[in-house]
């Protein structure tokens, strides 16, 4: 047992005395002071006073003897206090400690599975950003190609009606050459037939007995350099003798005139149909 210092056994003397002291004067106050409780009061109410009575004698009053106060009776002393020993500091057990050391493992592992949610969110969120983001310019490169695309099938429509209304230009210029070709052609074989049908007519020595004006026709056929080939009479004129001169005249007027383009020339010489009427000019 640790022995107390000279300070403590003071301070445990001076709390023993004045436990003594109160207990006296406990004990005194509770013996020698008697609580009496007052009588009730009571009050009459009168409308008019009535006549005094008659005065009574008053009985010889008794002294009643007065019991000495008891005598307190001896109080044992209180026992002495055992000197306070001071408890020593008990220290935390281990549980505790733990205790709260799981516990703040348990915040930790809260907080960073919050970090942990937050960060998959927001990495979901971004992911879902990108794709959005993928589709818009997927979707934007798509209508892009698609206009491309459609612009240059109206380029190539374009170009493709240009050129057939070119080529139909073309087509039409060159049918509108021939045409005119072909009319200067026709043009020239009229004025050359013309020619060569008043060459014949120079040659032709009417019959005296031609009734009328009755109309021939031949089919001659020429050589590259105009020379008659042969003369065959297509439809006669129903005066044999009026076809005969004019067959004699076609071959006497040999080589017959040709014009100077080659078409027309190869014209006459496919085929040379000749008209004649013995009163035309």
């Amino acid at each position: 047992m640790t022995p107390l210092s000279p300070r403590q056994r003071f301070s445990a003397g001076a709390l023993a005395l004045s436990l003594h002291v109160l207990f006296i004067a406990a004990l005194v106050i509770s013996v020698s002071w008697r609580h009496v409780p007052e009588a009730p009061a009571y009050a009459d109410l009168w409308t008019s006073l009535p006549a005094p009575p008659p005065p009574r004698p008053e009985p010889p009053v008794r002294a009643e003897p007065v019991a000495p106060p008891p005598r307190p009776e001896p109080v044992a002393p209180p026992p002495r206090p055992e000197p306070k020993v001071e408890a020593k500091p008990v220290p935390k057990p281990d549980i505790a400690l733990k205790a709260q050391e799981e516990k703040k493992r348990q915040q930790e592992k809260q907080r960073l599975e919050e970090e942990r949610q937050k960060a998959e969110a927001k990495k979901a969120e971004e992911e879902a950003r990108q794709k959005a983001e993928a589709a818009r310019q997927k979707a934007e490169a798509e209508k892009r190609a698609r206009e491309e695309k459609e612009q240059a099938l109206k380029r190539a429509l374009a170009q493709q009606m240009e050129a057939e209304i070119d080529r139909e230009g073309a087509r039409l210029a060159q049918m509108q050459q021939q045409a005119q070709a072909a009319a200067a052609r026709d043009r020239l074989v009229d004025d050359y037939r013309a020619k060569i049908v008043q060459k014949v007519r120079g040659y032709i020595r009417l019959p005296a007995n031609l009734a009328g004006n009755p109309e021939v026709v031949f089919q001659v056929t020429l050589l590259p350099n105009g020379e008659v080939q042969g003369v065959t009479m297509a439809r006669s004129s129903g005066q044999p003798l009026y076809d005969q001169e004019v067959e004699r005249a076609i071959l006497k007027a040999s080589p017959l005139p040709l014009p100077p383009d080659p078409a027309a020339a190869a014209a006459f010489r496919a085929g040379l149909v000749l008209k004649f009427r013995p009163h035309e000019r």
